[in-house]
């Protein structure tokens, strides 16, 4: 699933998949080998956020982030 939002000079793009496209789109995102995605871990329903500068400059904003979850509701595959 994706899907755009703008708000004012932002936008955001919401991906809905599972955790190993994550680990590899980040892994390209940040310019690391693409096997590196075989070191990352993360829970399911978790939220990562790739945060992309006007000037082309990438980061991790957070990664599998389960913080809206109880701990009874994390789950790992």
């Amino acid at each position: 699933y994706q899907r755009r939002v703008h708000g004012g000079d932002h936008e955001w793009v919401v991906l809905v998949c599972h955790m190993n496209v994550i680990r590899y789109f980040v892994c390209r995102a940040l310019q690391l080998p693409p096997e590196a995605w075989l070191r990352m871990r993360g829970d399911n329903c978790g939220i990562t956020e790739v945060i992309v500068q006007p000037n082309g400059a990438v980061s991790l904003g957070r990664f599998g982030d389960t913080g809206h979850l109880s701990p009874k509701q994390t789950t790992f595959h």
